[in-house]
């Protein structure tokens, strides 16, 4: 009688199925917690371009204004030509040029320049910038985003394309597009400097959005001091606002009429 001889079996390693399956735990879970949080996964390592614009030279519309905008002017950046572009030297000749007119307030002129100049610069991000800067100026707020984000499409790390779409958000009544842009402003900005102008504006605007979004310590009253109304609270380029009372006026019960008296402008924050 012949006895059978008996082969082991090899083991079967499951460890590849039980990090798969890990991991797909980790990718549910992740769904499961945006959903109900109305929240989307973030990350840090670089900005979110906005959305495709379809925003383009040949689109330009008129409507006469002036710039109102409450936050500081931002210059520019210099613009990025390829030396080895042999039509570079020019259309940097009329980037520039463009620049010089916005910041003379010539919002017409540098439109028309960029727009007879479009072969040369429609490539350049910083063209989309400027025809945003100019538009914006012109109360064209919505053709003014539209072309901040084609900028962006084009350098996702233009931080003064963030800043024109947060200010041109904020015109069109769009607070938390206002918020989004503003972030992403702070997050690409090169010279965090916490000094600096820019970003002490950048960070009080974000402040004052969310509180009149009803969010923050100052969300139940949307941003507005006791005893003060919103008109008053707004920006008139008169220096820091005092509410002075007048005794003269004052009744039985207490309350008494009221001026608001300016003091002279000074250097808080460190000029770029």
């Amino acid at each position: 009688m012949s006895q059978a001889t008996h082969t082991p079996r090899k083991r079967r390693d499951y460890r590849p199925v039980a990090l798969a399956s890990v991991f797909g735990g980790i990718v549910l879970l992740g769904a499961l917690v945006s959903m109900f949080t109305g929240q989307s996964p973030s990350t840090t390592e670089e900005p979110p371009a906005a959305s495709k614009s379809k925003a383009s030279f040949a689109d330009l519309k008129q409507a006469p204004g002036e710039r109102t905008i409450g936050l500081a002017e931002v210059e520019p950046p210099a613009p990025k030509i390829d030396p080895n572009d042999p039509q570079g030297s020019e259309a940097g000749r009329i980037l520039k040029e463009a620049a010089a007119q916005i910041k003379a307030k010539r919002y017409e002129d540098a439109i028309r320049t960029l727009h007879e100049a479009r072969p040369l610069v429609q490539k350049h991000a910083q063209a989309y910038l400027l025809l945003g800067r100019a538009l914006e100026a012109r109360k064209d707020y919505a053709t003014a985003r539209d072309f901040y984000e084609a900028a962006i499409d084009r350098d996702p790390f233009m931080s003064e394309a963030y800043w024109g779409y947060a200010t041109a958000s904020e015109s069109l009544g769009d607070l938390e597009a206002a918020m989004g842009g503003m972030r992403n402003y702070l997050h690409t900005e090169k010279n965090r400097d916490p000094g600096r102008l820019k970003i002490v504006q950048a960070r009080s605007a974000l402040w004052e959005w969310e509180a009149q979004l009803g969010r923050g310590p100052w969300g139940p009253t949307k941003g507005i001091p006791p005893g003060f109304t919103r008109d008053e609270l707004k920006r008139d380029g008169r220096g820091v606002g005092v509410k002075m009372p007048l005794p003269e006026t004052a009744t039985p019960d207490g309350r008494m009429k009221y001026e608001i008296k300016h003091q002279d402008k000074f250097q808080l924050f460190k000029p770029d």
